[in-house]
């Protein structure tokens, strides 16, 4: 069983019983979306879901889970535990690829982060932007005029070093990179 025999068998069994996706969906509490994607092969329930949408569709459990009707009244054990396997296997993965999406827009949202601290230390950037900005220059001891006289702006920490400034957040992105495509190329095997 895929999901794409199974989603048609769910249109299908929808389609007869003249239900449209919304009614489909209202009836098992999830969203008409949810449906959409059963059907277009791109999800697949989940495993508590299945008895429920079972009934909905007037079907056996058996047959949604094959795919198709059934002439057999009942399934030998193996075949029955084959069935269940199978669709533990399609929900595991779907629930797999879930948080495989999630985890990679995290580290795509950690890398974005990372470049954008990088940004002021590319030289073409500090060419472009006219920015002449210096770890050296922040760390300096500013003095300000006043009404009262010059006013000494004195900081008590040192500065970072350089190679902590660009060093860290440049192995953070490259770290994100790395997992982020690592993600998806686990996410698209598991399709």
């Amino acid at each position: 069983m895929d999901n794409i025999q199974f989603g048609a068998f769910v249109a299908q069994l929808r389609k007869e019983q003249d239900m449209t996706q919304k009614e489909l969906a209202d009836k098992l509490n999830v969203t008409d979306k949810a449906v959409s994607k059963w059907e277009t092969g791109k999800g697949f329930p989940d495993v508590k879901l299945l008895e429920p949408l079972a009934q909905a569709l007037g079907v056996s459990l058996v047959e949604l889970l094959q795919g198709e009707r059934s002439e057999k009244e009942s399934l030998t054990m193996d075949e029955a535990e084959a069935v269940v396997s199978q669709a533990m296997d399609q929900s595991q993965k779907a629930t797999a690829r879930r948080y495989l999406r999630l985890f990679r827009w995290c580290l795509t949202g950690g890398g974005i982060l990372c470049a954008l601290r990088l940004l002021p230390y590319l030289y073409f950037w500090q060419i472009l932007m006219g920015l002449t900005f210096s770890p050296k220059e922040a760390a300096e001891i500013g003095v300000i005029g006043g009404a009262d006289g010059p006013t000494a702006i004195i900081t008590s920490s040192a500065p970072l070093p350089m190679w902590l400034i660009v060093g860290v957040p440049a192995v953070i992105l490259a770290v994100c990179v790395i997992l982020a495509v690592r993600a998806w190329k686990l996410e698209r095997k598991l399709k």
